[in-house]
């Protein structure tokens, strides 16, 4: 452990709230995960992951040499879905939402050149609980690089109305929110009755919630707020084309908080991680949707394992050759960029 550390401050600087290291053509994981001890054991407590996925073994010295097998040198943490919700709407939650930001402050202080993370926040249901955990982030704690939310809260999408002073409040700290997919509430729950959730439903739950943040306005009205979509933005590259296509249709339009025009622009300002996303036919889709400044690297660790995140990069490695728009050095500035722009003020 001592060697991995020495190596990655010897090989990379990396930039740090408060700090003036800089990245230095070192790629940056903003699509990664940590399993603290609480949240494993809430996971526990109600039965498991209800995506169906099992939950790996998680430490902070394997996500030390996952960030080295990829090249990268410095990843966002956060909590993967489905996230403090496990706990329920009340006090419990509260009380799992901050015990896990201040472990995950702890982290970025004991690895302050390797690790940054996304603050948790309770289910969105719960909304002071929420807004008040938002406020300890930014106003006490001031660590976070910014938020991480999923795409559904009960039966509620992220661009709910009544989710509006969450984002009133996200935009008063013109936060960087990472939009993590979470367990669609589907019949059969489990294609084929065994399929975990992550494998293709995932996806479509990133679809339904991007599109759902740009048709009811919260994009439009969060102008300081940057959001991530995970995993190449689902399926939106393929289907990009027919959300904002419908809004030529005036009686979808007349529903819609904006037009075909401004959904194209605002699916294109969306960030994009490349976590397990890295096929040609993904990247391909994603850059006739979006500017290349916009994507970033993500691999998924610990839900990925290192044979399947070596196997991923390697792919992106052999698209980024021919495509030199999204090499490296380009991913690494675009978090630089990205980080930057919201880093807490201490």
């Amino acid at each position: 452990m001592f060697f991995i550390q020495f190596l990655f401050l010897f090989a990379s600087t990396v930039f740090l709230p408060g700090a003036t290291s800089t990245f230095s053509g070192h790629l940056a994981d903003t699509h990664i995960h940590a399993i603290p001890p609480a949240y494993a054991n809430a996971l526990d407590v109600a039965g498991g992951d209800p995506s169906g996925y099992p939950t790996p073994a998680w430490s902070i010295e394997g996500t030390i040499e996952s960030l080295a097998l990829v090249g990268s040198s410095y990843g966002v943490l956060s909590i993967s879905t489905p996230g403090v919700p496990i706990a329920g709407v009340g006090q419990t939650a509260r009380d799992l939402c901050r015990e896990l930001n201040i472990y995950l402050a702890n982290l970025t202080s004991s690895y302050p050149e390797n690790i940054g993370f996304f603050g948790a926040l309770p289910d969105w249901r719960d909304i002071d609980g929420t807004i008040a955990e938002i406020d300890f982030l930014y106003s006490t704690q001031k660590q976070a690089i910014g938020i991480g939310f999923y795409t559904s809260y009960g039966d509620l999408l992220p661009g709910d109305p009544t989710f509006k002073a969450i984002w009133d409040k996200l935009e008063s700290y013109k936060a960087l929110a990472f939009l993590h997919p979470g367990v669609m509430d589907v019949y059969p729950r489990f294609i084929g009755d065994f399929l975990p959730q992550p494998i293709i439903d995932y996806p479509q739950a990133t679809t339904r919630a991007a599109v759902d943040l740009v048709f009811s306005g919260v994009v439009s009205n969060t102008p300081n707020v940057d959001i991530i979509l995970s995993h190449a933005g689902g399926t939106l590259p393929y289907f990009a084309e027919r959300a904002w296509g419908s809004l030529l249709i005036p009686s979808i339009e007349n529903r819609s908080a904006v037009d075909s025009a401004t959904a194209i622009a605002q699916f294109r300002n969306f960030y994009y991680d490349i976590a397990l996303s890295a096929s040609p036919t993904q990247l391909n889709g994603l850059l006739q949707n979006t500017n290349p400044s916009h994507v970033l690297m993500g691999t998924d660790y610990p839900y990925a394992d290192s044979t399947l995140i070596a196997s991923s990069n390697d792919e992106y490695l052999d698209f980024a050759a021919a495509h030199p728009e999204i090499a490296a050095p380009v991913l690494s500035k675009n978090a630089k960029v990205l980080i930057e722009r919201h880093a807490p003020i201490n």
